[in-house]
């Protein structure tokens, strides 16, 4: 009995700290929106996304290409191509420095943090991405998961700090953000340089690698539009307090989703990459769908019942169909998660590029006039879900055609 709930623990592990990491910083932007002022907190909120969104967007795609041309050949011992990684760290370096004074440009006026710490904790953030594939494909799970979810538990401790002592000096805690971060990634540094040793082929022509790294490119800018472009359009559209009051809300309410749509994505591109049949497959869309909905139902109510007993002070009627719409999106984004797993692990360069061209060109004519005409929070949120929507059913178009075609070609 005893054995069997520790390997269940063992082989689960790795979800439990994105549980954690992501209940972690759930928590953290409760507890912050009682610290802080609507305008501080709105504040606090764009250095999160800002953070969030160069962790997922920071190597442009490129860590897709360490994924699909390098292999655990042997314990600790990974086989990628020499040119690959320089092209990465390359890629890491410019990002980190366009990164910082992106930040700096667009919002001078409302922040005086330390740029120095600034560029190093954004160079760190953007590198703990490559360090947690890595050891992602290393197969330790575990340690990846610890190398992406740690800032969030620092989040979470430092949250408490501020509240049980009443601080309130945002700069302070920003820093402390920044140095956290640093710390972190530092940590996680040696223990790569320890563990693991890359052994160098040249199965992958440089040719091959940047044409890729284009194609990835474009799919993770896509990507990372639809995660955060709603938040940028909502702050430049309303400020900093309406949308402090949206990111409360997508945490609330799309935090859950996030949980398992990074497992998915997190176990099932490796499985699908060595296991794919379309009935499995098929399966595994319905299962999503039919548990996503469960959730949305689950996470409507809860607020409602806390909000009856004065359990919390956020005025969550005042924001009823945003939240419904938040709930289909999240249903939307977990379905997404699916498809796009089985996509990256199984689908060519030409299938990619086929399926960004197809994307790219329906994006343009949804939301370009979406960001000028729509003035409204629920609105801007309903096309961010049929961007998503049409995004998910172009790859999965493309992804049953591709491995149809490969079938009949065998």
């Amino acid at each position: 009995m005893i054995r069997g709930i520790q390997n269940i623990i063992s082989k689960h592990l790795s979800l439990l700290i994105i549980v954690s990491g992501a209940t972690s910083f759930f928590v953290s932007n409760i507890i912050l929106k009682e610290v802080f002022t609507e305008e501080q907190y709105g504040q606090y909120s764009i250095v999160i996304t800002y953070f969030s969104m160069i962790f997922i967007y920071g190597m442009l795609g490129t860590e897709q290409i360490f994924l699909r041309y390098s292999n655990q050949i042997g314990k600790n011992k990974i086989e990628t191509q020499k040119y690959q990684t320089n092209f990465i760290l390359s890629i890491i370096g410019t990002t980190s420095v366009l990164s910082t004074l992106f930040f700096v440009v667009y919002f001078r006026q409302e922040f005086k943090v330390n740029m120095i710490l600034l560029y190093f904790s954004s160079l760190s953030m953007i590198a703990m991405l490559y360090l947690f594939n890595i050891f992602r494909l290393n197969s330790e799970f575990v340690l990846a998961q610890f190398v992406s979810n740690f800032w969030r538990l620092f989040l979470l401790v430092l949250s408490f700090v501020f509240f049980f002592f009443g601080w309130c000096n945002l700069n302070i805690l920003l820093h402390t953000i920044m140095i956290g971060i640093i710390l972190i990634f530092v940590t996680s540094a040696i223990l790569f340089f320890k563990k693991i040793k890359f052994v160098f082929n040249e199965s992958q022509t440089p040719k091959e690698i940047r044409k890729t790294a284009i194609q990835f490119f474009i799919s993770i800018t896509t990507f990372s539009i639809l995660t955060f472009g709603d938040r940028f359009v909502i702050q430049s559209k309303f400020g900093f307090e309406e949308f402090g009051n949206y990111f409360y809300l997508t945490n609330f309410f799309l935090a859950p989703f996030s949980i398992l749509q990074n497992y998915i994505g997190f176990k099932q591109l490796i499985f699908f990459k060595q296991n794919f049949t379309l009935t499995a497959f098929d399966s595994f869309n319905k299962k999503v769908l039919f548990y996503g909905s469960i959730l949305a139902i689950t996470l409507f109510l809860i607020p409602l019942i806390l909000f009856h007993f004065n359990l919390m002070k956020f005025k969550f009627d005042s924001y009823l169909m945003t939240s419904i719409l938040l709930l289909v999106l999240g249903i939307v984004r977990l379905y997404s998660s699916s498809i796009t797993s089985a996509f990256e692990a199984k689908t060519n360069v030409q299938s990619l590029q086929k399926a960004n061209k197809f994307f790219i060109g329906l994006s343009f004519l949804i939301i370009l006039p979406s960001i000028i005409f729509l003035n409204t929070l629920d609105l801007i949120i309903t096309v961010f879900i049929i961007i998503w929507l049409v995004r998910t059913l172009i790859y999965k178009k493309v992804l049953i055609k591709q491995v149809q075609n490969d079938i009949a070609t065998i």
